[in-house]
């Protein structure tokens, strides 16, 4: 019996990791607010009573995409060098399209209104804010998120012609952390 419950359990896992890939490609794509949660069912393959099952609600559903990415993003970061982490967030940015695109989609949906999706954000950018201070200061911290948000929205707008991690290593280079770019005249 064990070895069946454990079967169950990991068919659940995987369910659940379609269903936030399905709604992380959707939400990126139509928004928040212009994805169903019928069409997040259909696209993970799954019924739509098998969503609520895992979830409960669409914005249950949000949570665990917001998770998802903050998962991701921190793996990405930790234990590296800023400007090495930077370069690999931009590496990984453009081969994740999807995700970039439900980052900058969903924060400009949520700017306006007050939400737990909002709290998120900005909790997210007071951390950065503090992580990258410890760096830069904070008037080079708030110059560097401006940067990344501008970087990411340009290459959103037009990734066939724009290189995000060029765009990093140009700008990167020029602070005081980029002295090994510099050097290497990356």
């Amino acid at each position: 019996m064990v070895g069946i419950k454990g079967q169950v359990q990991q068919r659940g896992v995987e369910r659940r990791r379609g269903i936030v890939d399905a709604a992380i490609e959707l939400f990126g794509r139509n928004g928040y607010a212009g994805t169903g949660v019928a069409a997040i069912a259909k696209a993970a393959g799954v019924t739509l009573s098998a969503v609520i099952h895992h979830f409960g609600s669409k914005e249950n559903l949000l949570n665990a995409v917001l998770d998802e990415f903050d998962t991701r993003a921190a793996a990405r970061v930790r234990s590296k060098d800023l400007v090495q982490a930077l370069l690999d967030d931009a590496e990984y940015t453009m081969a994740h399209k999807g995700l970039a695109t439900l980052h900058t989609v969903l924060q400009a949906e949520h700017l306006a209104v007050s939400s737990e999706v909002r709290d998120r954000f900005r909790t997210r950018n007071r951390l950065l804010r503090k992580h990258f201070a410890a760096h830069l200061g904070d008037a080079g911290a708030v110059e560097l998120i401006a940067f990344l948000e501008g970087a990411l929205t340009v290459w959103l707008l037009d990734p066939e012609t724009t290189d995000l991690r060029a765009m990093y290593e140009g700008y990167l280079s020029r602070l005081p952390i980029g002295n090994a770019l510099r050097s290497s005249g990356s």
